[in-house]
């Protein structure tokens, strides 16, 4: 895969980590409008790196025009993680969240949570209510799709390679059924999960950004190494199936200098190596491109450019 641009997106944030963004381009604007994580400091071992979220937006020459914090983890029992974000007609936002709770024990578990948004003005101050969807057990990676349909992919093994579809009408989430991903894919023969919502093609064919895992022995110990690759999600008569590109678009080692050292300290040397999207956007004056915004190392964020059709090609006809 060929890739057009590579950007730093936060080069002067360290050692605060920005990463895990989720984005949308207002109507009739240039700019571009993010939420993401800031993480000071990563979490001991077993224990979520808990941070805030903050709203920003980025200027067509790169530099930060305005940002906010918009939540904070006021109590030791929360943190929100993950966002993704749909835009929808008339300035409405869907964005989809991880939000991990503590159990009696105090053990984190995470769940899938959604955030409404009405008009792009109405979180100046901070983030509207969210609501948890626990009908169907823990779970993560909460992605919209449409105005009333998500994926997410449970806390449990058994959905390693698999995700669950379900629809929001009223506040009562109801399954429309289950996503099955191949299991051989050697970037992603761990686990797999989602990455920003689709971008749908046509009616029933969507162009899928996703995200895989695999365990690799490095330097004598066992590290989870995480890559991006793309697939086609085909919806028709409520059933939902993907076929998925065998190679990977994007792996740690995109983001190597010269001398091939990371561009970025990982925030968790000892046991990662991570490359994760939670957005991307076609630019308005550029239709041919997604800008994918990509999570390296859970530090940073960098804009890296790919060609629509080289995504697209061997999956659609």
């Amino acid at each position: 895969m060929k890739i057009k641009q590579i950007k730093n997106i936060f080069p002067s944030t360290s050692p605060i980590a920005r990463y895990n963004v989720a984005v949308w381009q207002k109507p009739g604007e240039d700019s571009l409008s993010f939420i993401g994580r800031e993480v000071a400091s990563p979490g001991q071992l077993g224990q979520p790196d808990t941070g805030m979220l903050i709203v920003f937006e980025v200027g067509v020459d790169g530099s930060v025009l305005h940002e906010k914090v918009i939540w904070k983890p006021i109590y030791d029992g929360i943190n929100l993680e993950d966002p993704r974000a749909l835009e929808l007609p008339n300035e409405n936002l869907i964005i989809g969240l991880t939000a991990v709770l503590r159990d009696k024990k105090g053990s984190p578990i995470p769940f899938p949570a959604i955030v409404k948004i009405d008009s792009f003005s109405s979180w100046e101050k901070e983030l509207p209510p969210f609501l948890i969807i626990d009908t169907f057990g823990p779970g993560k990676n909460l992605t919209p799709i449409n105005k009333n349909t998500y994926l997410f992919r449970p806390d449990s093994s058994d959905y390693y390679h698999k995700l669950i579809v379900f629809t929001l009408h009223s506040q009562i989430p109801e399954k429309l059924g289950e996503i099955q991903f191949p299991q051989d894919l050697p970037w992603a023969n761990w686990r797999i999960g989602t990455t920003m919502p689709p971008i749908w093609l046509s009616e029933e064919e969507a162009l899928f950004i996703i995200h895989g895992i695999t365990i690799q022995k490095i330097n004598g110990e066992d590290k989870y190494v995480y890559s991006i690759g793309r697939a086609k999600l085909i919806s028709k008569n409520g059933k939902f199936d993907v076929i998925v590109a065998k190679d990977p678009i994007l792996t740690p080692d995109n983001f190597l200098d010269e001398n091939g050292k990371p561009l970025v300290q990982e925030l968790h040397p000892e046991s990662r190596r991570v490359v994760y999207s939670c957005g991307g956007v076609i630019k308005k004056d550029n239709p041919d491109i997604l800008s994918l915004f990509v999570n390296v190392g859970d530090r940073t964020t960098f804009e890296v450019e790919l060609s629509i059709a080289d995504l697209k090609k061997d999956l659609f006809e």
